[in-house]
């Protein structure tokens, strides 16, 4: 009876590993050979081993090689099993290579150095995607922020590797705050695809130029025109690294430097009219700098408008220079500059006109535009996805870590691992 009830439970046993493999996609040489389930901490672990009569492949070359010895015993976290968290346990063996010295397998069912499946970290990296932050997948996922960190360096690496950067013709350079105080970083972006290509620290020359780097040197020659800022870093580096790149200075950083002028205007004109006890551009600085006003407060700007401002003069004259953008080519274009600077320089707008030297030291590279018509707007875009990573992460002490997040969520890369079939 005893011999009987013993080779029902071998015979058990042997089912469940069996099921196992057959979930897990083992196969000849590797093997289940044992499956437990602990009920109080809710864990199965599963002991695969590789059969000991086989020989053992290098990982590099394929060769065929006599065993060496086993590296100590490791556990990969797998897809859970029901409510059950599922590892993999196994000691991987380690062949002899007389080429390549002594190496250890890599095994099927994860990537080299990790410490997942492949199908949990597939399942993994669309949880993180789909998540609204990274606290909230490392919940789901019952790992810890590293462990989740780790994840998407790998995908991120993997995404890399995947990359083709063919087809790229207009790229955006930009900077954004990393840090607190006058702590930046630089980024790259695919404007016609949608994408970021690079992050790098620093928003400098030497930031431009490794920028451009991240780009082969063969794709690089078939840029036609990068959208920047007017800093001088930016320009340096496209002139060294892509010197038969268009520059294009971007309309929007126009706006917002002519948006700067009308407020510093408002403010210096706001402060002489309190001192005459004359509160009317009190509370208006959102009328000055807003769009499209909404309908309640229309009527109040248009009566600010008639009244004789310096304010109002320096708002029309930023109105009028998006005329410029609107020219048939660059001829017009630089006709229009020449009248609309000259009705500024004959201004007493001194913010204005501040404005309007700093473009025409730059109009080079505005009227560029009217042949290649591309803005950063997709890279400004990307600035509430960049700002929501920073504020999840309640600020970065790495930047790599920065990096590898905004290459995650804002590259379009292709993170996830090929699982067998």
């Amino acid at each position: 009876m005893a011999a009987k009830e013993e080779s029902n439970r071998t015979g058990a046993e042997a089912a469940v590993a069996a099921h196992y493999a057959q979930l897990l996609g083992i196969k000849e040489p590797w093997r289940v050979r044992r499956a437990q389930l602990d009920l109080l901490s809710g864990r199965v672990e599963i002991e695969v081993e590789y059969a000991a009569e086989r020989a053992v492949p290098c990982p590099v070359c394929g060769r065929s090689c006599p065993r060496h010895d086993h590296a100590p015993e490791r556990e990969w976290r797998h897809l859970n099993v029901m409510q059950f968290l599922t590892v993999i346990r196994a000691a991987l063996p380690r062949c002899g290579c007389p080429e390549h010295g002594v190496k250890t397998l890599v095994p099927p069912w994860a990537e080299p150095g990790s410490r997942f499946t492949l199908h949990f970290e597939r399942f993994a990296v669309q949880v993180i995607q789909a998540s609204r932050s990274l606290t909230q997948a490392a919940e789901l996922l019952e790992l810890d922020w590293d462990s989740v960190q780790r994840i998407i360096d790998r995908a991120v690496e993997r995404g890399l590797l995947r990359r083709t950067t063919e087809g790229v013709k207009a790229v955006g350079l930009d900077e954004k705050s990393f840090g607190r105080g006058q702590d930046y970083i630089s980024v790259l972006t695919d404007l016609k695809g949608a994408r970021v290509l690079e992050v790098v620290p620093g928003c400098d020359q030497a930031a431009g130029e490794k920028l451009w780097e991240a780009l082969p040197d063969e794709q690089r020659r078939k840029v036609e025109c990068a959208a920047m800022d007017m800093s001088a870093g930016y320009k340096a580096a496209t002139k060294a690294k892509a010197p038969h790149c268009q520059i294009v200075h971007d309309k929007f950083h126009v706006s917002k430097m002519l948006n700067e002028a009308v407020d510093k205007t408002r403010r210096e004109e706001a402060r002489r009219l309190e001192e005459k006890h004359d509160d009317t551009l009190t509370g208006t600085r959102y009328l000055w700098l807003h769009g499209t006003l909404p309908e309640k407060h229309q009527a109040t700007f248009a009566e600010l408008l008639e009244m004789n401002l310096k304010t109002a003069k320096a708002w029309c004259f930023k109105e009028m220079f998006t005329e410029f953008w609107a020219q048939p080519d660059a001829a017009r274009g630089a006709e229009f500059f020449q009248q609309w600077s000259r009705s500024v320089n004959r201004s007493r707008l001194e913010k204005v006109k501040a404005v309007a030297r700093t473009l025409k030291e730059h109009l080079v590279n505005l009227l560029t535009y009217f042949a290649h018509p591309i803005t950063n707007a997709l890279t400004e875009g990307f600035n509430s996805k960049i700002q929501a990573i920073r504020a999840d992460a309640r600020g970065f002490r790495r930047f790599a870590n920065y990096r590898t997040r905004i290459l995650f969520f804002c590259g379009k890369l292709d993170l996830l691992p090929n699982v067998p079939v």
